[in-house]
């Protein structure tokens, strides 16, 4: 290979996350019989069909992986679902398989890759971000309908402006019969709106709530300087929720307390509930927190009578 033709290769790479497709090489004027010498040496490794990284995919980034499963399954194709909810930074990154939405009837096989037929794909649901062509943020939020993760990615994506309500009420309409539509309704239309969780115990007090018919709180918010599972403000009243992973050492203890001294001290109540009494216990749970919202207010009651 002449070094012409290697730095033509290393600038296509480059310029994709470290991608290169056939077509790019074709068009570049690099030969079959270069990319296959590249190919025998390492220099080049084929991850789809005509597909190729700068590195070896058991050390490939994310980014380049996630692009190159974009790549391979055609122009019309757009990462999607889940990965493109971590693309976005509405969840965060996890490892597994690639999920790309494509137009056409009958895109071939691509292994390694979960392919979702449509028969088109509006221009408003689609965007690129970091290089990857990938559905838009809005677009991303209704097609993870079903994910537990849901409203996770709601509040995320309003909270940090990446998409408005409006935004995704009109992909809704655009996809009406979509599966999960109605939940994805449901939870823009609850009380208080989306809320921000980060566990299956945070999700799990938040729905109790919500099935009860008691007051939603803010969910993690900064509180004298520290960050809070739940917060009804106008109660003075804080809700943490423990597990045994991340509350279970002598540390964790101790930090535990000395946070619950600083709230108790500018005037808080503080309950803890683990995620075994949220799953076990849900009556007992409802029944300490429906009392210690009665109490603060009538206790806010008094206060204002007086």
């Amino acid at each position: 290979m002449t070094v012409g033709a290697d730095e033509v290769i290393l600038a296509l790479g480059e310029r994709n996350n470290r991608v290169v497709t056939w077509r790019a090489l074709q068009a570049a004027g690099v030969s079959a019989t270069v990319v296959g010498n590249l190919v025998r040496i390492g220099r080049l490794h084929r991850h789809h069909q005509g597909i190729y990284l700068l590195d070896p995919p058991d050390r490939a980034s994310r980014i380049t992986l996630l692009t190159a499963a974009v790549d391979a399954c055609g122009e019309t194709a757009a990462l999607s679902h889940r990965p493109a909810a971590e693309l976005w930074g509405l969840l965060p990154q996890q490892q597994g398989h690639i999920e790309v939405t494509v137009v056409a009837r009958n895109a071939g096989d691509r292994p390694g890759i979960r392919r979702h037929r449509v028969p088109e794909l509006d221009r408003a649901d689609i965007r690129r971000r970091h290089g990857v062509r990938v559905t838009s943020p809005a677009r991303t939020i209704l097609d993870n309908s079903r994910s537990p993760e849901l409203e996770e990615m709601i509040a995320t994506g309003l909270a940090t402006g990446l998409v408005t309500q409006r935004q995704i009420e009109q992909a809704i309409e655009r996809c009406p019969t979509r599966r999960g539509v109605g939940r994805l309704r449901a939870l823009l239309r609850q009380e208080g709106g989306p809320r921000s969780t980060r566990s299956w115990a945070e999700r799990r007090l938040l729905a109790l709530i919500r099935e009860a018919g008691l007051p939603v709180p803010l969910t993690n918010q900064q509180l004298h300087d520290m960050q809070v599972d739940a917060v009804w403000p106008e109660h003075k009243l804080v809700v943490e929720v423990d597990s045994w992973r991340f509350h279970g050492d002598r540390g964790a203890f101790e930090n535990d307390r000395a946070r619950d001294a600083i709230l108790i001290a500018h005037g808080y109540r503080v309950l803890r509930f683990t995620a075994r009494q949220l799953r076990d216990q849900p009556l007992i749970v409802l029944g300490q927190l429906a009392a210690a919202l009665a109490l603060a207010s009538d206790t806010n009651a008094r206060t204002s009578a007086a």
